[in-house]
């Protein structure tokens, strides 16, 4: 039998899809059929009207408005503002519709390339070569550089750091397994440069430790998506990259262009020094035996 009672309190923070799952065994079987099609894609939420959700799931517009407001909705739109708010957050589950138009192989491949090449061009194109060679200069300066990403951002700060570590010494990667951030920033002072990834869906963690930073003097180079968010206001460089995917994943080939280009600006300055780390570090993966 249907529940026509409406939410708790404490159920008016929880997303969708676990007011649907919190619900699903005491809906009927209308409501359930209007369930299994919003979790198969809720990311369509965000695009449909109620009457075209009706539609697609077989049911009633008028069942529809009922179903949101019993999960504790205002109104069909305010589920959808949030499906929205979802979609343009990054989270893969409501960007997993993307490409479905693309039935050809092909053509999903080729739409995927152009999307690619696209964000390259967009974030080269926004780049102060000024700043640019000014971020360099910094880094290669610096008498240590910290690099911090979270969840997917690190990936990209381990990729920069295994690109920095090949031509400068003192490099340090955070957050480390297990620790808090503390303890590794509180001997960071203005001679030191932080570079902080904050690609979409970020976490707290990353502003609060970069407004630390900033409380201690340390440069700060953010590299980012378009929509860099509040940790902006507290970075001296902010790099923008376009990573607008074709399909349910963002696109990081302009956040690895610029951490190439970037390293390799940095590698160029040191390149004049007398013994450079680059130099010392081949001649000890020969005597390490490190490399074929």
């Amino acid at each position: 039998m249907a529940s026509n009672s409406t939410s708790r309190p404490s159920d008016q923070t929880a997303s969708l899809e676990s007011r649907i799952r919190g619900r699903y065994e005491q809906m009927s079987a209308v409501e359930q059929k209007l369930s299994d099609v919003i979790l198969a894609s809720p990311g369509h939420l965000a695009m449909q009207t109620a009457t075209e959700l009706a539609i697609s799931a077989g049911v009633s517009k008028a069942t529809t408005t009922r179903f949101f407001r019993a999960l504790g909705y205002d109104s069909y739109e305010t589920a959808r503002r949030e499906a929205r708010k979802a979609s343009s957050g990054g989270s893969p589950l409501y960007l997993q519709h993307l490409g479905a138009e693309d039935r050809d192989p092909q053509a999903l491949v080729q739409h995927h390339l152009d999307q690619e090449i696209t964000n390259l061009v967009k974030t080269y194109e926004s780049l102060s070569q000024t700043d640019l060679f000014h971020m360099a200069q910094a880094i290669a300066k610096a008498r240590r550089v910290v690099i911090v990403g979270y969840r997917h951002s690190q990936t990209i700060a381990v990729m920069f750091r295994s690109n920095l570590i090949q031509v400068r010494g003192d490099i340090l990667l955070l957050p480390a397994p297990g620790d808090s951030l503390a303890e590794y920033i509180a001997g960071l002072d203005e001679r030191d440069v932080a570079i902080c990834i904050g690609l979409r869906r970020r976490v707290p963690q990353l502003e609060s430790g970069m407004a630390a930073m900033a409380a201690l003097g340390v440069q700060i180079l953010y590299i980012s998506d378009v929509l860099a968010g509040k940790p902006a206001k507290l970075a001296r460089w902010v790099i923008r990259c376009h990573t607008e995917g074709s399909l349910m994943f963002d696109s990081n080939a302009s956040v690895a262009g610029i951490t190439n280009l970037l390293c390799s600006l940095v590698g160029k300055e040191l390149a004049g020094e007398k013994s450079t780390h680059l130099a010392q570090a081949e001649v000890l993966h020969q005597q390490l035996g490190e490399l074929e």
